[in-house]
């Protein structure tokens, strides 16, 4: 049910209320290689869908949890832990969130976010970014698009050339 496993699942996965920046895909990337080495695939595999699982409980419910901000460093980002990690994320809309990365627990989480804020804010601008271009969606966040008018702009056109 992680996309970056491909795993087996366990029935349907409900639609991803996440994004993961390219720092957060990376993490994942390394903890799954991590997690491989240390145990087997079956493993791996169960502790990777409890990070997704936590990762959707977190974006559809995330007002309701303790949001860790004194592990942030200042970053104003929130935090919240799944087994041995924490997921660090952003709210960006209603029931959605950007996941900025997952940060083993017991590390010096400040620290850690303190180094990489150059680029946290880089991956987040990048991703509003792509957003107000409509690359990538957040249901419930508007779009900027121009209101179309009774048809379809022509009647501006036509007056500025003097036609009614």
């Amino acid at each position: 049910s992680w996309i970056s496993r491909g795993g087996k699942g366990r029935g349907a996965v409900p639609r991803k209320r996440y994004i993961l920046t390219a720092t957060a895909a990376r993490d994942l990337e390394e903890l799954t290689a991590w997690s491989l080495a240390r145990w087997d695939e079956r493993l791996t595999d169960q502790y990777l869908d409890d990070l997704h699982r936590g990762a959707q409980r977190l974006a559809e419910n995330y007002r309701f949890f303790n949001p860790r901000k004194e592990l942030a460093g200042g970053t104003g980002l929130s935090l919240y832990p799944v087994r041995e990690h924490y997921i660090v994320y952003m709210p960006v809309a209603e029931r959605h969130i950007i996941i900025v990365s997952f940060i083993r627990q017991g590390r010096d989480v400040p620290a850690i976010l303190r180094r990489g804020a150059y680029q946290i804010r880089h991956e987040l601008r990048d991703i509003a970014e792509k957003a107000a271009r409509g690359e990538i969606l957040i249901p419930g966040r508007a779009r900027r698009t121009r209101k179309a008018s009774p048809g379809g702009g022509r009647r501006r056109r036509d007056a500025k050339k003097g036609r009614v």
